[in-house]
């Protein structure tokens, strides 16, 4: 809820963008527009979802409204056609230019001025659009790019029909504003899960023809009981993507059998690659048989169908095997910490499909273990209310991905300072901004940030700061 109203509020300082054409009517040369709107570009700089915010307002029907719009334009132009801050140094002088008439000035003296000011290239974006606008705050289009690519990474892996029309249409509408050699690594992910559909497909059909083979020579008869294939997997290019959560994970011996087959079949068709499988990423379609009581005392068997984690799905199937677990055994079983364990089972004793009940054993000293719980049983315990909404996770792991780029960046400090003894804050600042511009980790920090990270590297003893404030490597004797 926290988050959600977060990022509310980072959209309502986004929206008055939109509204801002209308200064732009009153004042073409942008100068008013630059005083009203720079205590709003100071705040979205400083928020870190702001980026997040515009990409998904720019992909999001729902949530996007105007800026939905503005990326549909049918004028709108590339990025690297919109007009430049003046004070671009990169840009050669104009010995024409005139300095703007006053903001204050009235009348039509004022207005001719301020539509020579606009047409000769000074203010800071007057033939620019709102998107533009939103770019030009943070200087740079690659941020927007990779958070598109978080975005993008999610909604692939997020869809269970390997349809991929509607990110086809916003990535086309997006290569047209970033250019196409930007969106290159999103176009190539949204190959990739078209390429799984139809690999996907071919193995399927592999499957089901072996299994009614099988059948069929067991029993000649029973034709129609072959089993069909329950695993589909979504196959990437993984140096094209985001850094993907990879937690370990020990699958039910049920479910890393099908795995398994899956893996047979695919290594056969692409020989030699094989999968690797991210183990807790993922979806399970779960069907589980209830029995439940009428009033009379009669009990029905009822399929209830869930959709969960790949995790969720491992710790309720250790319960066909055996009535009870303590979190300790069943953390034994599936390789994952004792809290993740009690964190996940929460998402089964809220369904009323397990409760928690006193030990008889108390191994391991635990009182509490899990069972299955009886539709009727009014005394099943609530679980954590602090476990996750299932609709809120992501595949992409945000963390792997900075920790990636701070071990690119402390290479780069690495050899500056192996090259020239020590370098102040500001020098590597610079260096950094300058050397790292080309690589797959682009240097985004200001000198804060880098601070920060320089000061953790001390603190690991990799580096020393002297008091003139002078970075030097560690000698190690």
């Amino acid at each position: 809820m926290h988050m959600r109203l977060e990022r509310q509020e980072a959209l309502r300082f986004i929206r008055p963008y939109v509204l801002m054409s209308v200064l732009r009517e009153i004042d073409p040369s942008d100068r008013l527009l630059d005083l009203v709107a720079e205590p709003v570009r100071s705040y979205l700089r400083g928020r870190t979802d702001t980026v997040r915010c515009i990409i998904t307002s720019l992909t999001d029907e729902e949530a996007g409204g105007d800026l939905y719009e503005e990326l549909r334009r049918q004028d709108a132009r590339p990025l690297e056609h919109a007009q430049v801050d003046s004070d671009d140094e990169e840009e050669p002088p104009d010995l024409n230019w005139m300095p703007g008439p006053s903001i204050h000035r009235q009348g039509k003296a004022a207005g001719m001025a301020s539509h020579e000011t606009h047409s000769s290239g000074s203010g800071s974006g007057g033939t620019g659009d709102i998107l533009s606008m939103l770019v030009g705050i943070y200087g740079s289009k690659e941020l927007f790019v990779n958070e598109y690519r978080v975005i993008l990474a999610d909604k692939l892996l997020s869809n269970l029909n390997f349809d991929t029309d509607k990110e086809v249409h916003n990535l086309e509408l997006l290569k047209l504003r970033f250019g196409e050699l930007s969106m290159r690594q999103c176009e190539i992910m949204i190959k990739d899960i078209d390429d799984s559909k139809r690999i996907v497909n071919n193995i399927h059909s592999t499957m089901k023809t072996k299994n009614e083979i099988t059948d069929k020579g067991k029993n000649g008869e029973n034709k129609a009981a072959a089993a069909e294939p329950v695993v589909d997997a979504a196959i990437v290019s993984h140096i094209f993507w985001p850094a993907l959560q990879r937690e370990e994970l020990k699958h039910h011996p049920r479910i890393q059998f099908e795995l398994d087959q899956f893996s047979v079949e695919y290594a056969r068709l692409k020989n030699p690659r094989r999968l690797v499988w991210l183990e807790q990423l993922g979806n399970v379609q779960l069907d589980l048989e209830v029995v439940e009581y009428d009033p009379n005392g009669t009990a029905i068997t009822e399929v209830r169908t869930f959709s969960c984690s790949p995790l969720h799905a491992t710790l309720i199937s250790h319960f066909e095997d055996q009535d009870q677990w303590s979190p300790t055994d069943l953390s034994n079983e599936t390789g994952v910490w004792v809290d993740v364990v009690k964190k996940k089972m929460s998402y089964w004793i809220n369904h009323r499909v397990v409760r928690m009940v006193p030990s008889e054993k108390n191994s391991g000293g635990e009182h509490l273990v899990y069972e299955l719980a009886a539709s009727d049983d009014d005394s099943v315990m609530i679980g954590n209310e602090e476990e996750e909404d299932e609709g809120e996770g992501g595949h992409v792991s945000l963390g792997a991905q900075e920790e990636e780029a701070m071990q690119v960046f402390e290479s780069y400090i690495f050899g500056m300072l192996t090259n020239m003894g020590q370098l102040p804050l500001e020098r590597i600042h610079n260096m950094l901004k300058t050397f790292v511009t080309g690589s797959d980790h682009r240097y985004d920090k200001n000198p804060q940030q880098l601070s920060v990270f320089l000061q953790q590297m001390c603190k690991e003893e990799k580096l020393e700061c002297g008091p003139d404030g002078m970075y030097k490597l560690v000698k190690k004797n």
